[in-house]
């Protein structure tokens, strides 16, 4: 990286952790982790939740607290407001339950930055494999484009964001859910170039996401959390959440209907797309397991 100052290296970027209020019982665990995975980030970290304020030791953290009158009842009209207060170019968009496992790999995230000075039409670098059509061959080392008509080219993966990108596909009425299934249709007429991890180099911020991290349906996964629990001696007790396994219950049938009705208010005409995309998809996953 050009060599600058402290302060403009910090204020460049700024890590977003998504979460709320419900979820103070994660946040111990989430930056135990990161404190001890990550030591040298030089970013400040904002939470993004409704009402209550963030406390660690050893981080430049805060949260992202408006005034009751002016507190958004949607999780969009909330990442919206973080997002429009931050003045850096970039944000680290993460979630509460991606708790680190290994350290993060800092001099390849400013790597990706250096890369998307270089490119204003760059929108992410998702620091993980996004599953579908992606394009090997990038002249980006480690990465590869994602397609235009791709499941889940918007999706909450730890990724590297240009901020003002991120603003633009982000709508007030989403949901986390809407926002990554049906909010990808956005991407398809977006201008900006989307990037993913290629498999096996997928060691920037390592997490356990392939259970999906720390929590699955608003509860603990105890094959992730217990053991990162215990290595820093936080004394949660997973009862308390609930605990589930990696892959929970299946969504029911009015459950999906009411998603694809919000999809539709989200997305328009573009959610049959997605809806297309995930009929092809299962299709060549039964295809091949005929």
């Amino acid at each position: 990286m050009t060599p600058e100052s402290s302060t403009s290296v910090a204020d460049r970027c700024v890590v977003v952790v998504n979460s709320c209020d419900a979820y103070i019982d994660v946040w111990p665990l989430f930056f135990a982790a990161f404190k001890d995975r990550w030591r040298d980030c030089p970013f400040p970290v904002v939470v993004n939740t409704e009402s209550l304020d963030v406390a660690e030791s050893g981080l430049r953290v805060s949260s992202h607290v408006l005034r009751p009158d002016q507190r958004p009842s949607s999780w969009g009209a909330r990442l919206l407001a973080t997002l429009n207060d931050q003045s850096s170019e970039y944000v680290l968009m993460l979630f509460d339950d991606f708790v680190l496992e290994e350290p993060v790999d800092s001099e390849a995230v400013d790597r990706c930055l250096e890369w998307m000075d270089a490119d204003p039409d760059i929108s992410v670098f998702y620091l993980s494999h996004v599953p579908g059509a992606a394009r090997p061959g990038s002249r980006y080392q480690g990465f590869e484009a994602i397609p235009r008509l791709t499941n889940y080219r918007l999706n909450s993966a730890p990724a590297l964001w240009r901020r003002k990108h991120l603003i633009e596909l982000t709508r007030a009425e989403d949901s986390p859910w809407i926002w990554e299934l049906f909010g990808t249709s956005r991407t398809f007429l977006h201008r900006g170039k989307y990037f993913c991890a290629q498999p096996g180099h997928e060691s920037i911020y390592r997490y356990n996401y392939t259970m999906g991290g720390a929590i699955y349906r608003g509860k603990w996964v105890p094959q992730v959390a217990g053991p990162l629990i215990e290595r820093y001696r936080l004394g949660i007790n997973m009862l308390d959440r609930g605990i589930t396994g990696a892959q929970g219950a299946p969504r029911t049938t009015v459950e999906k209907l009411r998603m694809l009705a919000q999809g539709f208010r989200a997305s328009g005409w573009l959610a049959l797309v997605i809806v297309w995309l995930l009929l092809l998809t299962k299709l060549r996953a039964r295809k091949g397991q005929v």
